[in-house]
């Protein structure tokens, strides 16, 4: 057993025994510096795994067939064009549910869906108006001053009396 196969099998208890969500990004920086190790060794890939359960967990896995990963007994097809990169380390995001990992490479078909936020127009007109927004504050603290002296007044005489 090589020194990557002992981390990994480590990553995969630490995995079990971390429960509290506080030790998770720990966890995720620590695989990521493996990461770095699985880009200058060949055959190992970091993956960002997104599981049925909505978990996100990070895998470090090594390449089977020239092409493919397999997480949980489940076979996932990697292509070169579908990298994301978190500063030096390139990871891939592979859903549970998909052969194929998450990428940005069907930008033209969300673009004709009109799903795209690029030139999302309810966004900008929001975004504007709560620019152009003018500002009311001095008149509703006035109200507010003399609401506040009216109800101190009422409590005062009411003691008073």
């Amino acid at each position: 057993m090589n020194r990557l196969e002992r981390m990994e099998k480590k990553m995969q208890e630490l995995e079990t025994k971390i429960p509290s969500k506080k030790k998770t990004p720990k966890l995720a920086r620590m695989l990521m510096k493996f990461g770095k190790k699985a880009d200058k060794k060949q055959g190992y890939v970091l993956v960002q795994y997104l599981n049925i359960k909505q978990q996100i967990s990070f895998k470090l896995c090594r390449i089977v067939g020239g092409d493919q990963v397999v997480i949980d007994n489940k076979v996932h097809t990697l292509n070169p064009k579908d990298v994301w990169r978190y500063k030096k380390t390139l990871c891939y995001i592979v859903r549970e549910i998909d052969r194929k990992p998450v990428s940005n490479q069907d930008y033209n078909e969300i673009a004709r869906r009109g799903d795209d936020t690029c030139s999302d127009v309810p966004l900008i007109k929001a975004v504007l108006g709560a620019v152009q927004k003018p500002s009311n504050l001095p008149g509703k603290s006035i109200i507010l001053w003399i609401l506040g002296a009216v109800v101190a007044g009422i409590i005062i005489f009411s003691f008073v009396k």
